[in-house]
């Protein structure tokens, strides 16, 4: 999804096929279990990935009209509901999606671009369950709003914490983990000599066995590097003991660097 024009299109071409196929049931119920799995996911699809999307680029948005559509045809999946139910709300759904899409055609250029470069990214390269790319997703925002207030050591902390969680899911997607185990940074039990479980792995073991994979580059490992020195500010002594004070222009520049590695470990997921 490259534009916000686009995530609402896509929104409105699922709603009008989930409308279709709702039209085509003879019954007054819908009780098919492929019927309401379908409905289901064409509801949370735009609450998981359309809706922050749109949401994020296009702030001054009202949603709140499309969110209660959505909202209706997701609580009728909870029961056999009428067809005429879901029918009804897709059919508002796309109207609502339509008069959305006419108010950000005309919406002040700088808005929309203004925070393009904070949109989630599509996590299922890494993350097969939605339930996991929503929470992925979440950290994200959680991340950019932390920068944003000013709240820069829980920004930094956050960005390690999600790039924990990718790291250990891109390793999770090896269907050969004897790279993974056999690579020269590997950390090692000092008792057995034999490499700790990944799952056991710190941020500082990721990533560089992260650039020996070639999962990053070599000069964003450097600057993870940075990154991962930063977070353990976490602990006030260590943020006492070397008088660091953490600034807007710190987390914004850890912030770059943290979308470029999430996008490297997501490129490197692809076939």
């Amino acid at each position: 999804m490259s534009t916000i024009h686009e995530a609402i299109d896509a929104a409105i071409s699922e709603a009008t096929a989930a409308r279709k196929r709702v039209l085509k049931i003879k019954s007054k119920q819908v009780r098919g279990v492929d019927d309401i799995a379908t409905l289901k996911a064409t509801a949370q699809t735009w609450f998981h990935t359309h809706r922050p999307f749109v949401g994020t680029g296009a702030p001054g948005a009202d949603l709140s009209a499309v969110d209660q559509c959505f909202t209706s045809v997701l609580n009728a999946t909870a029961k056999y509901a009428a067809r005429t139910t879901y029918s009804k709300a897709l059919k508002e759904a796309k109207e609502e999606l339509m008069a959305v899409r006419s108010a950000a055609l005309v919406a002040p250029v700088e808005e929309s671009i203004a925070n393009t470069d904070d949109l989630a990214p599509d996590f299922s390269p890494l993350a097969g369950n939605q339930e996991m790319r929503d929470i992925l997703t979440s950290r994200w925002h959680e991340c950019a709003k932390c920068v944003n207030a000013d709240a820069h050591l829980a920004a930094i902390v956050m960005m390690g914490g999600l790039l924990e969680a990718l790291f250990v899911a891109r390793a999770n997607k090896m269907p050969d983990k004897s790279a993974l185990i056999s690579a020269t940074n590997a950390p090692k039990d000092k008792t057995t000599g034999k490499t700790t479980p990944y799952q056991e792995w710190m941020l500082d073991s990721y990533i560089r066995v992260g650039a020996e994979l070639k999962w990053i580059t070599v000069s964003a490992k450097d600057v993870a590097d940075k990154l991962k020195e930063y977070r353990n500010f976490v602990h006030p002594a260590k943020e006492l003991r070397y008088g660091i004070t953490l600034g807007l222009n710190d987390s914004s520049l850890f912030w770059q660097v943290t979308k470029a590695l999430v996008r490297q470990l997501l490129l490197s997921a692809h076939p």
